[in-house]
């Protein structure tokens, strides 16, 4: 019985002993670092093909799928420059960079949709890839 309640414990043991992988990625950032108190704004300023200012309607950005509206007041009011991410959705985007789309609409139908690849160091947001100037 003792051979037998051993053998049980060394599989047991071996069950929970299996090489798991982490679904999260861990925070390559160092806990002491200090960072600026800057709050960064990615923007994206539109145009029409004569150079001016477009005025949206409406205006939000998709990050995998789930709409995010960034406060136009972070960056005063200038015609034409919407923004697209800022650091307050550093917890929704990696290191390495995630694909957004800036989604614009004028008189009720989409006229952007514009991707950007925002990323994010240690203190603040980043874009990795894409312009933020356009023309419609």
């Amino acid at each position: 019985m003792k051979k037998l309640f051993v053998i049980f414990c060394f599989f047991s043991l071996a069950a929970t002993c299996q090489n798991q992988k982490k679904t999260t990625k861990e925070n390559p950032c160092d806990p002491t670092i200090i960072c600026t108190m800057e709050f960064k704004v990615i923007k994206l300023e539109i145009v029409d093909s004569e150079g001016n200012p477009v005025q949206l309607d409406e205006y939000y950005t998709e990050i995998e799928d789930k709409k995010i509206i960034v406060d136009k007041d972070l960056i005063g009011n200038p015609n034409g420059i919407y923004p697209v991410a800022s650091d307050g959705e550093m917890d929704k985007v990696s290191f390495e960079g995630d694909k957004l789309t800036f989604i614009g609409l004028l008189n009720g139908e989409k006229v952007v949709e514009h991707t950007l690849v925002i990323g994010k160091d240690c203190c603040h947001i980043q874009l990795i890839k894409g312009e933020q100037k356009i023309e419609l």
